[in-house]
């Protein structure tokens, strides 16, 4: 069996010894949205330096953290709080697990990611190279609220998963990366629809008690789509989010947006945006507002948002369409 003792490196930060954690195994919410584990006395463990965090802005949804890891690292003895996703987003490395009787040599790349369960029965690891590494907690608090009318789903049952590939997946996480360092000009809303498909799909894909199923002809009735579009219109200037959307129809988060779709034929997101763009138009062609000030009203981020949402939905800029009305 290599030696995975002559592998590692260990520092020691404030006068304690504690491993630099290197991969996505290394992140446990604490404090709201912090990149830690935990030791085996549940004191916090920091890891690498850190970029950013959802923390810092007007995300909704999974909390969301940037690390830079490297060079080398190990760890025996961890755990984690909630479940969680670590993604490569760019540079690379090798990652070395010791599972019972053999050590598996994995490359961390952009594109992989591993998925690691809460608790303390975590593989020891070790690591090497200088990774960029998106985290995504999978906070179960986050979790009930998204999955509420199914208790079931409110904690990520999984097998620890190291250096994978799942399009799906980092197509998800790459999303939420980008709204995050865009301002979150989407709002709560597509925050919110990020992190639900992104539970959805995990509890289908790989954990032990698989993804919540609506219940068999459960449909949007004619009052609750009646509901739902008064709701909107009656808010386009606020940043709605899709619990408050869900709230008004009592169901959960997840449950809305796949009956939504169903009843709308586009995401309650989507949705939202279109609601937002026919009533800039209506104001546009009045004339009495400026650009600015039809952004403004219809709770778009800024100026910038609108004019990118509305040549989205129309085929041309806000100015444009104005001269033309």
């Amino acid at each position: 069996m290599p030696d995975l003792g002559a592998f590692c490196a260990e520092i020691r930060p404030r006068g304690r010894t504690l491993a630099v954690l290197g991969h996505p195994q290394e992140m446990a919410v604490r404090n709201g949205c912090t990149a830690l584990a935990v030791d085996t006395l549940h004191r916090p463990i920091e890891i690498g330096e850190f970029r950013w965090s959802s923390s810092a802005g007007p995300w909704a949804g999974f909390p969301v953290e940037c690390r830079v890891l490297g060079p080398r690292g190990s760890l025996d003895q961890y755990g984690f709080d909630h479940a969680l996703i670590g993604l490569c987003v760019s540079g690379k490395g090798t990652l070395r697990v010791r599972d019972p009787g053999t050590v598996r040599r994995l490359q961390s790349l952009p594109g992989r990611f591993s998925l690691l369960a809460s608790g303390f029965e975590q593989r020891p690891v070790a690591w090497s190279g200088m990774r960029e590494m998106v985290y995504v907690a999978l906070a179960s608090e986050e979790l009930e609220r998204l999955m509420s009318h199914d208790p079931a789903a409110a904690r990520l049952n999984v097998d620890p998963q190291f250096a994978i590939s799942d399009p799906q997946v980092v197509s998800i996480v790459l999303n939420m990366r980008n709204e995050i360092l865009a301002g979150c000009p989407a709002g709560r809303i597509y925050g919110e629809a990020l992190s639900s498909a992104l539970a959805a799909y995990l509890l289908a894909r790989y954990s032990h008690q698989g993804a919540p199923v609506a219940p068999r002809g459960l449909a949007l009735s004619a009052q609750q789509i009646r509901r739902v579009r008064e709701y909107v219109t009656a808010n386009l200037e606020r940043d709605i989010g899709l619990t408050e959307l869900a709230d008004q129809v009592g169901l959960s988060p997840h449950y809305f947006a796949m009956l939504f779709k169903q009843a709308f034929k586009v995401s309650p997101h989507r949705y939202v945006l279109s609601q937002r763009v026919h009533e800039a138009k209506r104001l546009l062609s009045d004339g009495r507002m400026a650009i600015s000030e039809v952004a403004l009203r219809l709770g778009f981020a800024d100026q910038s948002h609108f004019s990118q949402v509305f040549r989205t939905f129309v085929g041309t800029t806000p100015k444009r369409y104005q001269c033309m009305c």
